[in-house]
C-alpha cells in the first residue's frame, strides 16, 4: 500500500482527522489552487521504504530518457528535430547546446499506481517544477498541527527532505554561485499558476521562498520575466539592480513574447547571466521519449529494460498504421499530445464514448505530435475533505498522483495531487485537483 491510512489504528485515524479539521485553514493558507470547493484534512502517509523505491524508479527512468535522446542526437537542435518540433517551439533554445547530464538538474516524474505497482506516465524534466514550495509547506504545517497529540507523536512522522532546499543547492552547484552573486527566481505573469497574473502579489506571496534562499546564503529575490530589463552594460536587471544568475521557473514553451523575455534571452546568449536550467531541459519532457524507451527495449541493459516493462506504461507514437488498433482497443489507451503539459489535450479512452474517441484520434492524426499510452487502472486514495461552503466532512476514494522531486539527482520532497469527490479521472491542478505534501513513517 502506498498510503498507510487503512493500516493505522482507528484512534490514530480519528486524531489525524480531528487535528486536520481544526487546522486546515492554516495549513492551506497561501497554497495556490484553482479549487474553490474542497480542502483535504490530512496529507498522505507513506513508508520511508516506499518513498525510496519511488525516487529510485524516477532516477532510473530519467537516466534512460537522456540515454534514449543521446542515441538520436548530440545537441539540443538535433534533439528538437528528432522530436519533430518546429523552430521556436521551445523558447530561448540554444540549438548547439550539447546534451549532458546537466539537463537532468530538475526531475519530477508523475507516478500512478495500479495494484501497488508505480508507473511513470510522464517525466517533467526542467527547472520549472511547480509545487515544491506548496508541498514542502503543507507537509511541515500538518506536522506542526499534530505535535503534542500522543497517538500521533507515537507514529514518528517526518517530512521528506525539503524540495525547496534541494533545488537551491542544485542551483548553487550548477551555477557555481558565490555569496556575492545576485540570484533571481524568474516567473511569468502569463502562466496558469493561480494568482500569477498579478506580479506584485506573487512577489509578496513568494517572499518566504526568497527568505529561505537568503537563509541558505544566497542573495535571493523573485521577479516576473516580463519586467526584466537590460542596463547600458548589457546586464540583466530586476527592480533592485543587475543580477548574476536566474532560477528559471517558467515552462519555456509558448511564453507570450515580451521585452523582458528578449532581455533574458540576450543576457543568457551573451553570458552576462547564468540560468538554471537551460531551456533544452524541457525537450527531455516530451512524451515521445517514453515511446522511444519502448522501441529501444532490446538495446537496453536487461535490468533497465525490466524497469521500462514494469514501470513505464506501453507508449507508442500515434501513426496512421496504429489507427485501427487504437480504435478497436479504445479501453486500453490514453491519447496525449507529446509536448503539452497540465493535462491539456489528454483523452482517456475508457472514459469517453466511441464517437468521441474516434474523433479525438483522427484529429490527433491530422495535427500530428501525439502518443498513445497504455491506460492504467489506478489505485484509489482514501481521503477526507472539508467542503468550504457547507463545512461538511466527506470521505472519498479518489485517483491520485505521486511526484517525487530529484534535483541534481538528489531525492527531496514529493508533490501529491488527488481529485475531489465527484470529479473526473484526470489528476490535474488546472482541472480542480488538490495538492498536498507527503509525510513519512518509519
Amino acid at each position: 500500500m502506498t498510503d498507510l491510512w487503512h493500516q493505522l489504528p482507528e484512534a490514530t485515524r480519528t486524531a489525524l482527522v480531528e487535528r486536520g479539521t481544526a487546522s486546515w485553514r492554516e495549513v492551506y493558507d497561501g497554497v495556490a489552487t484553482h479549487n474553490k470547493d474542497w480542502r483535504p484534512l490530512r496529507p498522505p502517509i507513506m513508508a520511508v521504504s516506499t518513498y525510496q523505491s519511488l525516487t529510485d524508479i524516477s532516477a532510473i527512468v530519467a537516466r534512460l530518457i537522456l540515454a534514449a535522446c543521446l542515441r538520436r542526437a548530440t545537441t539540443a537542435g538535433e534533439l528538437r528535430r528528432a522530436l519533430g518540433m518546429p523552430v521556436g517551439y521551445i523558447d530561448l533554445l540554444d540549438e548547439d547546446l550539447p546534451l549532458t547530464e546537466d539537463l537532468l538538474g530538475g526531475v519530477r516524474a508523475d507516478l500512478l499506481l495500479s495494484g501497488g505497482t508505480p508507473y511513470v506516465v510522464e517525466a517533467n524534466i526542467d527547472s520549472a517544477l511547480g509545487g515544491a514550495h506548496d508541498s514542502d509547506g503543507v507537509a511541515q504545517r500538518f506536522l506542526g498541527a499534530y505535535a503534542g497529540e500522543p497517538v500521533l507523536d507515537e507514529l514518528g512522522l517526518t517530512a521528506p527532505a525539503s524540495a525547496v532546499d534541494a533545488r537551491y543547492e542544485a542551483v548553487r552547484s550548477a551555477l557555481r554561485l558565490s555569496g556575492d552573486d545576485r540570484l533571481a527566481m524568474v516567473f511569468t505573469t502569463a502562466g496558469t499558476y493561480p494568482g500569477s497574473q498579478d506580479g506584485l502579489a506573487m512577489i509578496k506571496l513568494l517572499e518566504p521562498f526568497s527568505e529561505r534562499g537568503r537563509e541558505l546564503g544566497l542573495d535571493m529575490r523573485v521577479y516576473p520575466v516580463e519586467w526584466l530589463t537590460l542596463d547600458d552594460a548589457g546586464r540583466l536587471c530586476v527592480d533592485d539592480g543587475p543580477i548574476d544568475a536566474v532560477l528559471r521557473m517558467f515552462v519555456p514553451q509558448g511564453i507570450k513574447p515580451s521585452d523582458g523575455l528578449d532581455a533574458l534571452g540576450t543576457a543568457v546568449s551573451t553570458g552576462s547571466v547564468r540560468m538554471f536550467t537551460a531551456t533544452a531541459s524541457w525537450l527531455l519532457a516530451s512524451k515521445t521519449i517514453l515511446a522511444w524507451l519502448w522501441s529501444d527495449l532490446y538495446e537496453l541493459d536487461p535490468a533497465d529494460a525490466e524497469v521500462v516493462r514494469q514501470h513505464v506504461p506501453r507508449t507508442a507514437i500515434l501513426s496512421a498504421d496504429l489507427r485501427q488498433r487504437v480504435l478497436a482497443d479504445q479501453h486500453e489507451w490514453v491519447l496525449k499530445p507529446n509536448g503539452s503539459y497540465g493535462g491539456v489535450g489528454v483523452v482517456v479512452g475508457p472514459e469517453v464514448d466511441e464517437a468521441t474517441w474516434a474523433n479525438a484520434v483522427d484529429e490527433a492524426l491530422s495535427e500530428g505530435g501525439y502518443i498513445v499510452q497504455q491506460h492504467i487502472d489506478v489505485d484509489r486514495l482514501t481521503m477526507q475533505f472539508m467542503h468550504l461552503e457547507t463545512e461538511e466532512t466527506r470521505e472519498a476514494d479518489v485517483p491520485f498522483c505521486v511526484a517525487p522531486y530529484l534535483f541534481a539527482g538528489i531525492p527531496a520532497g514529493a508533490y501529491l495531487r488527488f481529485t475531489v469527490p465527484g470529479a473526473g479521472p484526470v489528476v490535474n491542478v488546472g482541472q480542480g485537483a488538490l495538492t498536498s505534501g507527503l509525510l513519512l513513517m518509519p
